[in-house]
């Protein structure tokens, strides 16, 4: 028997309204769960009324990390489509083959990519375009939330529907569309809840691209599964990351990073001949390949 799936979003809009769900460091945005809520239910109603997104279309996102990507995610969900993050790195012959593989209906992209969206609007006929800005200020965007309703029936969808798609990096090949559903989802959160101390007081400080499962799923969206805080960094700085990983009012709890960016960090640490103050971060993880011995000094409690 199929499971339905639900919305986190909805249900911790209820339950802690003002909680905060969303910290964009790139605009200095902050969205509380009701906030968070509004926002991706208005997205999802420009999605069907303006742009003609059904359940089942694809909808791709082309942008540096932005607590936008998490609206268009949750918008997704309730309309029943799927989003396709797109990797900003790769060149336009190589998004090329991507986007005319998902073929989506509708590709939001930051202004910053413009050049790049509108070659692949040409080179793979997508339908429409939808164009943000980081910073939050005046957009296609913007206007397509505040010309939107903040309601919307929901889709009706189940564990076995498919959320995302992924591509992989096709280092031998062309990239393949990983299907990601409700299901692995919820279960990723669900199974790495106890052994990741996962909670709903966790902030999780992302600073990984939005468009690789790692930094998704470890611990973006968990955070969201647990009605948690999640900060959402433009893309990886060293010295910031490390200021806020001792910010104590800002309180990360929760940090995941490959071995390259703990490495870093390290030696910067070991510049400041153990400047490092105290820090309240209860899981620093790291994926990918092994830890150095100075990236693994960078992950020992420094108070």
């Amino acid at each position: 028997m199929a499971v339905e799936s639900y919305d986190w979003v909805r249900y911790h809009a209820r339950q802690t309204p003002d909680k905060t769900a969303l910290v964009d460091l790139h605009s200095g945005r902050r969205f509380s769960y009701a906030q968070m809520q509004e926002r991706m239910l208005r997205l999802a109603h420009a999605l069907r009324y303006q742009l003609g997104v059904e359940q089942g279309d694809r909808v791709g996102f082309l942008a540096n990390n932005t607590t936008d990507f998490f609206e268009l995610e949750f918008a997704c969900l309730e309309l029943g489509a799927v989003c396709v993050p797109l990797n900003w790195r790769l060149t336009v012959p190589e998004l090329e083959y991507i986007v005319g593989d998902a073929a989506p209906k509708v590709l939001v992209h930051e202004d910053f990519f413009a050049e790049t969206a509108h070659a692949l609007e040409r080179l793979c006929g997508v339908p429409r375009l939808l164009e943000l800005n980081a910073s939050g200020r005046d957009s296609a965007y913007e206007a397509a939330l505040s010309a939107a309703e903040p309601a919307l029936e929901r889709a009706a969808t189940t564990h076995d529907d498919l959320w995302m798609i992924m591509y992989t990096s096709g280092t031998t090949g062309h990239p393949k569309g990983a299907m990601i559903t409700y299901g692995m989802v919820f279960w990723n959160a669900i199974n790495a809840s106890n052994p990741h101390a996962l909670s709903a007081d966790m902030v999780n400080l992302c600073v990984l691209p939005l468009f690789h499962a790692g930094s998704l799923n470890l611990y973006c969206n968990p955070a969201v599964h647990m009605g948690g805080s999640n900060v959402i960094m433009r893309a990886f700085d060293p010295e910031q990351t490390l200021q806020l990983l001792q910010d104590g009012e800002l309180g990360v709890t929760h940090f995941m990073a490959v071995p390259t960016v703990y490495l870093v960090m390290s030696r910067r640490i070991s510049r400041r001949c153990g400047a490092a103050g105290s820090a309240a971060v209860r899981l620093p993880w790291s994926c990918s390949t092994p830890t150095r011995s100075g990236a693994r000094r960078c992950n020992r409690p420094t108070g």
